[in-house]
């Protein structure tokens, strides 16, 4: 039988009782199953390790093995207190994902707060281009998890909302529906439309309040970036409906305009996606209760996980 740690374990016993039996009665099992075990062990090795006679001793080659079998025994005991204590160390690292509304909106404070209180923690986060590019991470196990645009639906995904976005209607300060407060969708069907690419979240949530309401939109621009559309619907170059989280301030500043459409109300969720099953350790559970404590959702996630 290869060598494994019980052999060396028994094997250790001995070199330190001096003897079988008292290595025995030291592991609370038989003679004859540390007989065994060191059978097995300088089988696998092709060498004598003890000497035995009426004193149990090292050969040179056992002498070599007890430096090398202390070694492992002091790394085993360093990794259960390093992974059981749930303590970070230096070292430690884990890669997220997230889109970019929720690492400009959500995530800066908790971000800051997190390094500060884990200094030795290495983050890497994968801002995607869509949630469907971060789920794909989160299920190949290359990101512990992702704050995403939710509805998302995958049989090995695990969602949980964390705040629903508004889509409003936005146009620029000085566009003939600027001072209208409120439009009917066949009025915004013949305008230049600046969406999100179609495959993302976002954009088919839009596709499909259009849809029911009969209409085809006119696209004039699909992007991923809603700073860049946000800035675009500034200038005047079209219309488009953008995530409030996006838009509030510019709102605020008079720079775009608000206009209700009647009949749709478009709304998106961000959230968590976390792969089915998966475990959290101590590092990585700290963050993300980080930000779910921002909304009283911890408990909501824990139950999550227990179901």
């Amino acid at each position: 039988m290869p060598m494994n740690l019980q052999h060396l374990r028994y094997f250790l016993a001995i070199a330190r009782t001096g003897g079988f039996t008292a290595a025995a009665r030291q592991l609370h099992v038989t003679q004859p199953t540390v007989s065994s075990a060191i059978a097995e062990l300088e089988q696998d090795m092709g060498v004598r390790l003890f000497h035995r006679g009426r004193q149990v001793e090292l050969t040179l080659e056992g002498r070599t093995l007890v430096d090398y079998a202390v070694q492992v025994e002091d790394l085993l005991d360093e990794a259960r207190e390093r992974v059981a204590g749930g303590e970070p160390r230096p070292g430690d690292s884990f890669r997220f994902g997230a889109i970019d509304a929720a690492v400009i909106y959500l995530l800066p404070e908790v971000l800051r707060d997190y390094v500060a209180g884990h200094p030795e923690v290495e983050l890497a986060i994968e801002v995607g281009p869509t949630s469907r590019d971060l789920v794909e991470e989160v299920l190949a196990n290359r990101s512990e998890f992702a704050v995403i645009s939710l509805p998302y639906e995958h049989p090995r995904l695990r969602t949980l909302p964390i705040l629903r976005d508004e889509m409003p209607l936005v146009v620029g300060a000085t566009h003939p529906l600027a001072d209208r407060r409120r439009v009917r969708v066949q009025e915004i069907a013949t305008e230049p439309l600046i969406l999100f690419q179609p495959d993302s979240v976002s954009r088919r949530i839009v596709d499909e309040h259009f849809a029911d309401a009969g209409f085809t939109p006119r696209v004039l621009m699909e992007m991923r970036s809603p700073e860049a559309m946000r800035k675009l619907v500034e200038a005047g170059v079209g219309v488009s409906f953008l995530p409030r989280i996006s838009v509030a301030e510019s709102i605020a500043t008079g720079s775009v305009r608000e206009v209700r459409v009647t009949g749709l109300s478009i709304h998106r969720e961000i959230g968590l996606g976390w792969r089915r099953g998966r475990y959290f350790g101590p590092t990585v559970r700290a963050l993300v209760e980080a930000l779910l404590a921002r909304y009283d959702l911890v408990q909501d996630w824990h139950s999550a996980l227990d179901s």
